[in-house]
């Protein structure tokens, strides 16, 4: 009988600039991963922000993921500062706190478990719907993709 471990692959950063000064109610469109060759099956999300004003306690950002089924086209009206939000592709929000101090908000973790990928490039859209704009620099959207292997 084979046994299998579960392996991570490393941090990717999928939004960084792309959340400088985002406001409430718009979208920010993250770099494309390519996971046709990789094939990861999971992934866990960070959401790492500092609010210059309070955000609404309980108020969320909301993750989509963005499939390349074709490996070459995206969804239509995910440019970015949009907001549109697409109810086919939503994974999760990120819950808030009320403070302007460091926020690290976890998803895909506990509970609710890891997001399945699909094994194709894709791209993560962030809609910020915290009541207040993002600051201007330091933002993040990291994931940490998975996978079983043998041992």
């Amino acid at each position: 009988m084979t046994d299998f471990k579960w392996k991570a692959n490393t941090i990717q950063t999928l939004l960084s600039t792309e959340l400088n000064s985002l406001a409430n109610n718009y979208g920010a469109l993250g770099v494309e991963f390519d996971n046709a060759s990789g094939l990861w099956l999971k992934a866990s999300f960070l959401l790492t922000v500092t609010f210059g004003s309070n955000p609404t306690a309980g108020n969320t950002c909301d993750l989509y993921l963005i499939p390349a089924l074709d490996g070459t086209n995206y969804s239509d009206y995910t440019s970015g500062a949009s907001g549109y939000e697409q109810g086919t592709s939503y994974i999760g929000g990120f819950t808030l706190q009320d403070k302007t101090t460091i926020q690290r908000v976890p998803f895909g973790l506990g509970q609710q478990g890891a997001i399945e990928l699909p094994p194709s490039k894709f791209k993560v859209l962030l809609i910020n719907k915290s009541g207040v704009a993002f600051p201007s620099s330091g933002s993040t959207v990291t994931m940490l993709a998975s996978m079983y292997q043998s041992a």
